[in-house]
């Protein structure tokens, strides 16, 4: 597995083997020669009961990012900007950016990797499972709060992934009308 750079990154879009689109007028953010920057859309606060065979049935509150305050011991779930599809043999990680992290903002619960494939059906965004460890203000949707990292493996996936990533979380899917939520454009 070898890290992907900027140049890089960019010919695996050009050529097809990775689609990353964003909201209209926006552009693919690089934080450095590596780091892809991800930006959050909507924010949800999760509550109410959980059950687990029916992941869809919990209770959802749409957060508005930038005059709500996210409290501790709450489950929010972010959704980004950016959705992705990543060919047979690329695979992501992603992280909370360190700036933030060190003041106990947490975007990754527990899923940091994306896996060979992830999207083929149909470009995704990315859900965050966040949580902060003091009350926290001022999410920005202009601001990237976490990035991705992408990787080329050295023995791509065998068979294709066919998960309909756009569907797995009723927040990717807008429920009107059943296509991914949010217009977007390919970058």
């Amino acid at each position: 597995m070898r890290m992907c750079s900027r140049d890089e990154i960019l010919t695996l879009i050009s050529t097809g083997k990775l689609v990353a689109q964003a909201p209209e007028n926006d552009e693919l953010v690089f934080l450095d020669e590596h780091r892809i920057g991800l930006h959050m859309d909507r924010l949800y606060e999760v509550s109410g009961t959980v059950h687990l065979d029916r992941p869809d049935s919990a209770d959802l509150r749409e957060v508005s990012m930038e005059t709500e305050e996210l409290t501790p011991q709450v489950l929010y779930l972010g959704v980004t900007r950016e959705s992705f599809l990543l060919h047979g043999d690329l695979a992501a990680t992603l992280h909370t950016r360190s700036t933030y992290a060190r003041l106990g903002l947490e975007l990754l619960g527990s899923s940091n990797v994306v896996v060979p494939g992830f999207g083929s059906t149909r470009a995704a965004p990315l859900i965050f499972e966040i949580s902060v460890k003091q009350p926290t203000s001022g999410f920005r949707p202009d601001k990237a709060y976490c990035f991705m990292l992408l990787y080329q493996l050295h023995a791509p996936r065998r068979s294709p992934n066919r998960a309909p990533y756009w569907r797995r979380f009723p927040l990717q899917t807008d429920v009107t009308n059943g296509s991914p939520a949010g217009e977007h454009k390919t970058l």
